[in-house]
C-alpha cells in the first residue's frame, strides 16, 4: 500500500511510501487485521525498520496504525503519530479503530457509487446505440439502397431521381448524427455544474501538479444560470488561491444539498497563510463573496485545524431565497 495523504506533516518524506505485508507498523497491522502501536518507532523491536529514515525525518516517536477493513476487504491503513513517547491509551486505540471503521464504510459506499455510475454509463451507451441504430443506421441503410439502385439504373432520368433521394437521405443522416452527438456532449441541466467543476479540477491538477477531486454528495436541487455561474467562479477563485498560496498536496471540491440550496466547499491540506475575506490578500475571495451575496447566498473562509483552509459557499435553489443580513 502507498501512503498518499499525510496530515500535519513537516516534510514530504512519508508521502509515497509503499508499505508491504509485515513491513513496519502498518504492514503488521494489515496482516494482523488489528490496531498495532509502539511508543518509540525507531527503537521498537516489535516491527521491521524499513521506514526509519522517513519517520526520523518527520520527528515521529509514538506511532499507531489501524487497518481499514470492511467485510474482510482491506481498503488501506489509518495512522496516528506523536512526536513524543507518550504511551497510547486504550481510548486512543479505540478511537483510531472507530475512525478506521468509518473510513471503511465510506470507501465501501464510494465503491458502490462508482459501480452504480459505471452501470449507469453502460446503460446510457446502450440507449445511445439503440437511438443511433433506429435513426442514423436506418437512414444510412436507405441511402445505400438508393445509391445501389442509381448505380444499376439504365435510364438517366431515373438515376438522377435516385441520386436526388440519396442527397436528401445524406442530409437527414448528417442532421440526425449531429443531434445525437450534441445530446451526448451536453450534460443534463441538473448535472452541468458538477461536470464543469470536474473539468476545472482536472485542469487544475494538470496545471498545478496538485491532486484535486470533486465529490458530489446526493442529488442537488436545480440552480439557475446565474447561481451556477457564481458557484463555478467561486470554485475557480478558491483553486487559484490554493495554487498561489497554499503549497498543498491535495484539494477536495465538494457539492452538497444545504438549506434549500447548494453548498460548495473547497478544502486543501496546505498552509492557510494570511488569506482572509478582508484586506489585499483576500481580494479575489472578497469579490467572490460579493457575487455570492448578489444572488442571495453567502461565503466564508476558515483555517482547518489540521492545516490548510476551506472556502465554503452557499446559494439558494431556483425557488428558494435567503435574505442577506438580519
Amino acid at each position: 500500500m502507498e501512503l498518499v495523504a499525510v496530515v500535519g506533516g513537516r516534510t514530504e518524506e512519508l508521502c509515497g511510501l509503499v508499505v508491504g505485508p509485515q513491513e513496519g507498523l502498518g504492514g503488521q497491522a494489515a496482516v494482523l487485521r488489528r490496531t498495532v502501536a509502539v511508543e518509540d518507532y525507531c527503537l521498537s523491536r516489535a516491527i521491521t525498520h524499513d521506514f526509519d529514515h522517513a519517520v526520523r525525518a518527520e520527528g515521529l516517536r509514538a506511532v499507531m496504525a489501524a487497518p481499514i477493513v470492511r467485510a474482510h476487504r482491506l481498503y488501506g491503513l489509518l495512522y496516528a503519530a506523536r512526536r513524543s513517547t507518550l504511551p497510547w491509551t486504550d481510548g486512543d486505540r479505540a478511537e483510531l479503530l472507530r475512525l478506521a471503521r468509518q473510513a471503511a464504510v465510506a470507501m465501501e459506499v464510494a465503491d458502490g457509487a462508482r459501480e452504480m455510475a459505471e452501470v449507469a454509463v453502460f446503460s446510457d451507451r446502450q440507449r445511445l446505440a439503440a437511438r443511433l441504430h433506429d435513426s442514423v443506421g436506418a437512414t444510412l441503410f436507405s441511402l445505400r439502397v438508393a445509391l445501389t439502385s442509381a448505380q444499376a439504373a439504365t435510364q438517366p432520368g431515373h438515376a438522377l431521381e435516385l441520386l436526388t433521394d440519396a442527397l436528401v437521405l445524406t442530409a437527414r443522416a448528417t442532421s440526425e448524427l449531429r443531434d445525437q452527438t450534441l445530446a451526448l456532449h451536453e450534460p443534463p441541466e441538473d448535472k452541468a455544474l458538477a461536470v464543469a467543476l470536474q473539468g476545472d479540477c482536472r485542469d487544475f491538477a494538470a496545471r498545478a501538479g496538485v491532486a484535486a477531486e470533486l465529490v458530489v454528495l446526493g442529488d442537488l436541487p436545480l440552480l439557475d444560470l446565474a447561481r451556477t455561474d457564481v458557484l463555478r467562479r467561486t470554485a475557480s477563485e478558491a483553486l487559484l488561491n490554493v495554487e498561489k498560496h497554499a503549497s498543498a498536496h491535495s484539494v477536495v471540491v465538494s457539492l452538497y444539498l444545504a438549506e434549500d440550496g447548494v453548498g460548495l466547499a473547497v478544502a486543501d491540506d496546505g498552509t492557510a497563510g494570511d488569506i482572509t475575506l478582508e484586506g489585499q490578500h483576500g481580494l479575489g475571495l472578497q469579490l467572490a463573496a460579493e457575487r455570492i451575496e448578489r444572488v442571495g447566498g453567502s461565503l466564508s473562509y476558515t483555517v482547518n485545524e489540521e492545516g490548510g483552509g476551506t472556502v465554503r459557499a452557499w446559494v439558494p435553489a431556483a425557488r428558494a431565497f435567503r435574505p442577506v443580513g438580519p
